[in-house]
């Protein structure tokens, strides 16, 4: 009986055995596997991060480059508007006839003020104020009352303006 049981324990034993040497070689092919797939990650993490530092840069580079950029506009933008340069058309006033105030606009005159318009079937130039500014601007200003004490027939507003076509 106790052979008969040593045979039957030492079977048994080397069939745990058996099954534990194969689970540590399964859990061994998965250690590597796992192993493998942290190393190709840990690759991809560190082409990433490379590539996001590059962005990074061009970034930078590019906002100092806009920064600057910006700068050089608005200085050119207060230069031209120190020396009387038109930004939207090089013609002068006087090198174009316009029509009215809103032929002015949309050639760049864009600051309220007194100018020379040439009237259809009129053949003498006339000064006119154009105010820039109101509604899209372009208006030409046909009547305008300082302090309401002249009556126009006009009780609430001061100034009576000509649409700009």
């Amino acid at each position: 009986l106790t052979v008969n049981s040593d045979l039957f324990l030492s079977h048994k034993i080397l069939e745990m055995e058996e099954r534990h040497k194969e689970e540590l070689d399964t859990l061994k092919e998965e250690k590597e596997n796992l192993q493998g797939l942290v190393s190709r990650q840990s690759y991809i993490i560190q082409e990433l991060e490379k590539q996001l530092n590059k962005a990074t840069n061009n970034n930078s580079v590019l906002q100092k480059q806009q920064l600057e950029l910006m700068d050089t506009v608005h200085s050119l933008v207060n230069l031209c508007s120190k020396e009387g340069v038109l930004l939207k058309n090089t013609k002068r006033e006087e090198d174009k006839p316009f029509r009215d105030c809103a032929d002015l606009y949309h050639a760049g005159f864009n600051k309220s003020g007194v100018y020379t318009i040439y009237i259809n079937n009129v053949s003498e130039p006339k000064k006119v104020f154009c105010n820039m500014e109101i509604t899209g601007g372009g208006w030409t200003v046909i009547q305008h009352r300082e302090d309401g004490s002249l009556d126009f027939q006009k009780s609430t507003d001061s100034t009576i303006y000509l649409s700009p076509f």
